[in-house]
């Protein structure tokens, strides 16, 4: 608990907000784009403020890369959440960009994980389960997947020991743990947390207020997620527009989409 006294209590005093309806993803899909032709660039080249461990090459997804990278304007707000933080800790930096066929493989994981643990769940439940946590692959231009834009980042925070915060459960968790709001809920329930779970509630909001405050918007069932610039920053926004369609990493030799 002691890392807790080296934050901004303002920040982490102000709740998350629980979400007041449903994610709708025929609606955010429906959002029109005007591609504002922003390029990708890479997250780790701030290694003072932004670290980056791409958890998907790490762990041998086909086609992931070894750098992380972002539009142009992701990068630029991520170093205004950065600099809302201690001195000493940083932004991680899960995934973020990503290709169409690396979405395709977690969805295809997933969604196969979730009927082989629930033997009597049709397909169609399967894949609206899955969709909680992995976008459906789209290489439609006019609805694309949020993290093949650029514009969605995967993150937690690490202190000044390199270790990353308590944030109630790990990276990619598909429980309902992963929910922005969980510990939100059950203060709000008139439960007690644990010791454990008070801190991860305060991590969170660490987390979700920087992130908000450059200018991001949370994706309510991932406390990791957040986007800007996409049809999810959109519709969370209130923008008539998103600014970030489909995007590409090119180099001389190979091009990925």
């Amino acid at each position: 608990m002691s890392q807790l006294k080296k934050i901004d209590t303002s920040i982490i005093e102000r709740a998350i907000p629980i979400p007041s309806e449903e994610w709708n993803w025929n609606k955010i899909r429906s959002i029109k784009i005007i591609e504002s032709n922003e390029p990708l660039v890479p997250l780790s080249l701030v290694p003072e403020h932004i670290l980056c461990r791409p958890q998907y090459y790490i762990q041998g997804i086909g086609n992931s890369l070894p750098e992380c990278y972002s539009r142009k304007g992701v990068l630029l707000r991520l170093l205004k959440a950065s600099s809302r933080l201690p001195s000493e800790y940083k932004l991680v930096i899960l995934d973020a960009w990503r290709p169409i066929t690396v979405q395709q493989s977690l969805f295809d994981t997933l969604k196969e994980r979730i009927m082989k643990e629930n033997p009597l769940i049709s397909e169609e439940e399967a894949i609206k389960e899955t969709l909680k946590f992995v976008a459906l692959p789209s290489k439609d231009p006019n609805k694309p997947s949020p993290h093949n834009t650029g514009g969605a980042i995967d993150l937690t925070i690490a202190d000044e020991n390199g270790l990353f915060l308590n944030m109630g459960t790990d990276y990619d968790d598909t429980t309902e743990k992963a929910r922005t709001t969980y510990f939100e809920e059950k203060v709000r329930r008139g439960e007690k947390l644990s010791e454990e779970e008070e801190e991860a509630l305060k991590n969170r909001r660490l987390l979700y207020n920087i992130m908000i405050d450059a200018g991001f918007t949370n994706y309510f069932d991932e406390w990791w997620h957040y986007d800007y610039g996409n049809q999810n920053w959109a519709w969370l926004s209130g923008k008539d527009n998103a600014i970030y369609g489909k995007a590409k990493v090119k180099f001389t030799w190979k091009e990925f989409d």
